[in-house]
């Protein structure tokens, strides 16, 4: 039956990566899955995958940086389902530049979709869920880089420590009204992200391995875990933590 049974949860860039993983795993543990973002037809397949295991998953078109976007789809996944219990905020994109150079369409498009997304998505769902009573769980995928600097990724690192504060924010203020909001930041992850900028020359993963004390990448279904138990009935106590789950990355001080 899974851990999950009769949950409805709204995954944003479930299309790929660590998005994906998370809806796969959802649906196994038995919630019916919405898959949000902007590549509609990522969304489909990954539908696909969870019918063709007995899952029920559902893909809406959603921009997180566009608030009319979001309501919308949130109105969407509530009226096909009745309700939504979890929402996994987990569109995000990376912005590698010399700050010196740092465009102002780069810097706000990670901005936007790194936090005013994740702000957007909390809201439009907070609201559905204290209009119906709902006891929800909201979980933010932050990273590593919101609590450790790396050079040339100052809209990445600021928007990520953002979230891991918004988070806090979000989960005192609705308390009260049963909806607990926490995050996971993940270290490296073997996703086709990682694999495009290694091949783009922008990052050395055996470099990488020799910083982080476990000394390999993580993989995407190490971090599924976590959220199925944020989102289940064993984390009822748990609200406004930020966990890592990164091999050691943020632990290890030596250089």
């Amino acid at each position: 039956m899974g851990l999950l049974p009769g949950k409805v949860t709204v995954i944003t860039g479930a299309g790929r990566g660590l998005g994906k993983a998370l809806a796969l795993r959802f649906a196994r543990e038995g919630s019916s899955v919405v898959l949000a973002g902007r590549s509609y037809d990522l969304l489909e397949k990954v539908c696909d995958e969870i019918r063709a295991s007995g899952g029920e998953g559902f893909p809406v078109r959603m921009d997180v940086r566009d608030p009319h976007s979001v309501a919308q789809a949130v109105e969407e996944a509530a009226s096909r389902f009745g309700r939504i219990d979890v929402l996994i905020n987990n569109s995000g994109i990376s912005m590698v530049s010399p700050s010196e150079s740092l465009s102002y369409e780069d810097w706000k498009n990670a901005i936007d979709t790194n936090l005013s997304g994740v702000f957007f998505c909390s809201r439009a769902v907070a609201m559905h869920m204290i209009d119906r009573g709902i006891s929800g769980c909201i979980i933010n995928i932050s990273s590593t880089f919101g609590k450790t600097p790396v050079p040339r990724r100052a809209a990445y690192c600021a928007s990520k420590a953002a979230v891991d504060m918004l988070t806090k924010v979000l989960a005192a203020e609705w308390a009260e009204k049963k909806i607990r909001v926490n995050a996971i930041a993940p270290g490296y992850l073997k996703t086709e992200f990682i694999q495009q900028l290694e091949e783009q020359g922008k990052l050395d993963t055996r470099s990488l391995k020799k910083r982080i004390p476990q000394g390999r990448i993580g993989s995407a279904e190490e971090i599924t875990g976590m959220a199925v138990f944020m989102a289940g009935d064993e984390a009822t106590y748990m609200t406004g933590s930020v966990v890592y789950i990164d091999g050691g990355w943020t632990a290890y001080g030596f250089v």
